[in-house]
């Protein structure tokens, strides 16, 4: 009867392990291999300078605020975005390959490719004020309101410090289960990362928390423009106050303000027969998306947590019974005769 109350106990346990690693791979599968397909849609185009190696973009109060690459070449500059022009600049030394821009408070954060250094320039007057380093190549960078993230051309974001530049922890990028490699120029906010994929006519969103890419972004029609034909690889994702993309490439004459909108698929047949979309960008979606995914989360948290209280309570009371049989097993052997030279029979 013991043996039994043991096993009973073991195979409950592994039918409740086994529900709940059954329930979070399910989610994870979900979300991991099954990101949305997205498009382009263009509003607007700017000029830009067709000389810039364009390797960081952001946006700031009216102004776009580019690095650009290239030995030799590299700079950052201040440029009015209605007209294109160039309203600041500087030049980095011949020694420094200009990578990714971040704006942290009243400073820009400027990565380079190969030199492991950081520099922190005054955003108001571009006057150098230091540097900050690091291992490893720099290629991408983002302010996500409270931390810097980090791109180096693997699959493996890392978030840091803006004081100080240390690392708070990495984020293991998966698209469709597999690791994405080759992450370049990044934009973000508080839940989400924009990346452009080195030599990609589409760019990702990834969730900051999983890691998983939950978008893909097809820009190719942008490189069906004339002007861009001929040129070099997207590269630069930069957001208006207003939610709006603006996006360019390397030795792109133009930049592109866009909205994302899903790619047209099958029709569902849901009876409605109301297939449009009037949203400005994908936040709408987004936001069902992400309501969705916390819904089920919460679900399955209290289903968990059911399970674990009806397992708990069975375990309790198979071992009250198993005191109790225990208890009733020493009584039941004090009356019990020697036998083979006084050893008992316990079998």
């Amino acid at each position: 009867m013991r043996r039994a109350l043991i096993a009973a106990i073991i195979v409950l346990s592994g039918i409740f392990s086994g529900s709940l690693g059954a329930r979070e791979g399910e989610n994870v599968s979900a979300s991991d291999s099954h990101p949305l397909a997205m498009q382009v849609v263009v509003n607007e185009n700017y000029s830009h300078d067709s000389n810039a190696f364009t390797q960081g973009l952001l946006f700031h109060q009216g102004y776009l605020y580019e690095s650009t690459g290239r030995y030799g070449n590299s700079s950052l500059r201040e440029v009015e975005l209605s007209t294109g022009v160039i309203t600041r600049s500087v030049a980095l030394n011949e020694s420094l390959f200009g990578e990714g821009l971040a704006l942290v408070d009243s400073t820009l954060i400027q990565l380079t490719w190969k030199n492991n250094t950081a520099l922190v320039w005054n955003l108001s007057d571009f006057t150098l004020l230091g540097n900050l380093s690091y291992d490893g190549e720099g290629w991408g960078l983002c302010n996500n309101g409270e931390h810097l993230i980090m791109s180096n051309g693997t699959d493996v974001l890392t978030v840091r410090d803006p004081d100080n530049f240390s690392i708070i922890k990495e984020i293991q990028v998966r698209n469709g289960g597999s690791p994405q490699s080759l992450l370049n120029e990044l934009e973000c906010d508080e839940e989400h990362i924009w990346a452009n994929v080195w030599g990609n006519e589409s760019f990702i969103r990834i969730n900051s928390t999983t890691g998983y890419v939950d978008q893909v972004i097809d820009a190719g029609s942008l490189l069906e423009d004339e002007s861009v034909s001929g040129t070099g690889v997207l590269n630069g994702i930069a957001i208006t106050d207003s939610g709006e993309f603006l996006l360019t490439g390397k030795n792109w004459p133009k930049v592109f303000k866009v909205n994302l909108l899903p790619t047209p698929g099958p029709e569902p047949d849901n009876g409605s027969g109301d297939t449009s979309s009037d949203s400005n960008n994908s936040s709408g979606q987004a936001g069902q998306s992400s309501g969705t995914e916390g819904e089920t989360s919460i679900i399955n948290k209290i289903i968990s947590l059911v399970l674990m209280l009806v397992v708990g309570t069975m375990i309790i009371t198979a071992t009250v019974l198993m005191i109790r049989l225990n208890r009733q097993g020493q009584t039941h052997k004090g009356t019990r005769s020697p036998m083979r030279g006084g050893e008992e029979d316990e079998r």
